[in-house]
């Protein structure tokens, strides 16, 4: 077994060498296994309000728009984290919806997207760790990175996002590793250009990361005494273009959507709904007049409540970091990352991580809320301790070494395969979807529906009918919200060759009757 073991441990370390090769191989394992599992995982649905949001940016990205239109009766169709005014778009940033949009426009499902930019992150976590460790390590990192998160998570079976900022922060971090050690006009390139998704995917954690990096990276080659070669032109001129032109392009796209180049679309959707502020430190904003009860009921008894709470007792906020560590550390991979975190703080490249670490972690703790995708940029820090201490216990352990580390990336790989097929939601198909296959059931074949949805009092905002595509009008079903008799009616006059539903999903079961013969 020994014997077997260092062969292939030999002949693993041979192929890392390739160093653009093994990229693309951890880029197609993800892919590649995700694709093969489909008769028995399909592609999944969207379920959280988030995911119908990136997904109205994709269809009107791949429809060759930047934005649309306001529509006339957009009170009517007013939902969650969507922009009805000045424009009808997304509130996100554009990075996530973009891959969505390729994998709309060229291979006709936005989850294609999602695989692809699962496999691109795995790409960019092998090239991040290459500029910090031996290939045999980042190869064998990057394996690991796929079983922890894995391949039926939510980075790969939603539309919600996580692999898209990884992308950033890994091109960030790896640019560290290799500017740290000489001046790369490369490394400088792709480095702004990992902040530049960054900024178009989630730019608070990304900003607080380029903080980290940058400081970290002075003060890395200041320790080298080789500061003054980060100021050459080879590595400043490449990354100021691309930071200017990647400026320029946020702030038309704030412009297009906004009519603001300096008003990111999320902070007009939250100046428009949000009754907190994100970062809970701030002060509470002024609750504003809500249109529809399902709305008011999430921005002020959820949302605003929560803040509030946060606010009261902000060691809630600390309890989300153990909310979250069991997505990015099983028990078997947080012993070697702790271990590397406290065992090498001697090491210059952990006391850059811990550095790194301890900024990103504190901006993240002064937000109201957070979920494992927010710390996203930073997933290649958890790698590294984990792989520097393999790496250590592979030396340390001599002939035995390579078997146990090989063992560990099997374990992590298995179990990340196992564990995402049984906590996967199987069989499980959103509530929209339901009422929209009951509705097409009841229909001819081709007809065009207007559904008017009327909830209970007592209805949850968590579980929401209201979701329109980005051309509005030219949708074979329209989703509105009912607004009383007289509303309605503006609507309906508008859509005179629909068929008209009242959908009343809190009537077990799911009540769909025609609107014309509803109480």
């Amino acid at each position: 077994m020994v014997k077997w073991s260092l062969w292939l441990f030999r002949k693993i370390t041979a192929f890392a060498k390739h160093r653009a090769a093994a990229c693309l191989l951890v880029a197609v394992i993800p892919i590649g296994l995700r694709i093969i599992a489909l008769p028995l995982v399909s592609i999944p649905y969207p379920y959280v309000h988030d995911e119908f949001s990136y997904l109205l940016g994709a269809e009107t990205f791949a429809s060759g728009r930047i934005t649309n239109p306001p529509h006339p009766m957009w009170v009517h169709f007013e939902t969650f984290h969507e922009n009805f005014q000045p424009t009808y778009s997304s509130k996100y940033p554009p990075g996530q919806a973009a891959f969505l949009a390729l994998g709309e426009k060229f291979l006709h499902h936005p989850w294609f997207g999602v695989c692809l930019s699962f496999g691109v992150m795995c790409a960019c976590l092998c090239w991040m760790l290459q500029g910090w460790m031996p290939p045999v390590y980042a190869f064998l990192g990057s394996l690991v990175a796929i079983g922890q998160i894995g391949i039926f998570s939510y980075w790969m079976d939603s539309y919600w996002g996580g692999a898209v900022p990884a992308i950033g922060g890994s091109l960030v971090l790896g640019a560290v590793g290799r500017l740290a050690k000489k001046s790369s006009a490369s490394a400088s390139i792709l480095g702004a250009l990992g902040l530049m998704v960054l900024a178009n995917s989630r730019p608070y954690e990304g900003f607080a990361l380029a903080v980290g990096a940058a400081l970290g990276l002075l003060w890395w080659r200041r320790r080298k005494g080789r500061l003054a070669g980060l100021w050459k032109a080879r590595v400043l001129i490449p990354a100021a273009l691309i930071c200017l032109a990647g400026i320029a392009w946020i702030g038309y796209y704030n412009y297009r959507l906004t009519g603001d180049p300096l008003l990111l679309p999320h902070m007009l959707h939250e100046r428009t709904y949000s009754a907190s502020s994100a970062i809970y430190l701030l002060p509470a904003r002024p609750v504003h007049k809500y249109r529809h009860k399902v709305i008011r009921d999430f921005w002020i008894d959820f949302e605003r409540n929560y803040y509030l709470k946060i606010r009261h007792n902000p060691l809630r906020a600390s309890m989300a970091f153990f909310d979250i560590l069991p997505f990015y550390t099983t028990t078997l991979f947080f012993l070697p990352m702790v271990l590397g975190l406290i065992a090498f703080t001697k090491n210059i490249k952990i006391r850059v991580v811990i550095g790194m670490l301890v900024i990103l972690w504190g901006a993240l703790l002064i937000e109201k809320s957070w979920l494992p995708h927010y710390f996203a940029p930073g997933v290649g820090l958890l790698l590294l301790p984990a792989m520097f201490s393999l790496r250590w216990l592979r030396i340390r352990l001599n002939r035995a070494g390579p078997p146990v580390v090989l063992a560990f990336v099997v374990c992590i790989f298995g179990h990340g395969l196992i564990a995402g097929v049984n906590t996967h939601r199987f069989g499980a198909t959103p509530p929209q979807e339901v009422a929209q296959e009951k509705i097409l059931a009841a229909g001819k074949p081709g007809e065009r529906h207007l559904v008017i949805v009327r909830y209970s009092p007592e209805h949850s905002p968590h579980v929401e009918y209201v979701f329109n595509h980005a051309d509005i009008d030219n949708s074979q079903i329209v989703w509105a919200r009912d607004m009383g008799a007289e509303k309605n009616k503006e609507l309906i006059d508008y859509y005179p060759n629909r068929r008209v539903w009242l959908l009343q999903p809190d009537a077990p079961p799911l009540s769909l009757v025609p609107y014309s013969a509803a109480k």
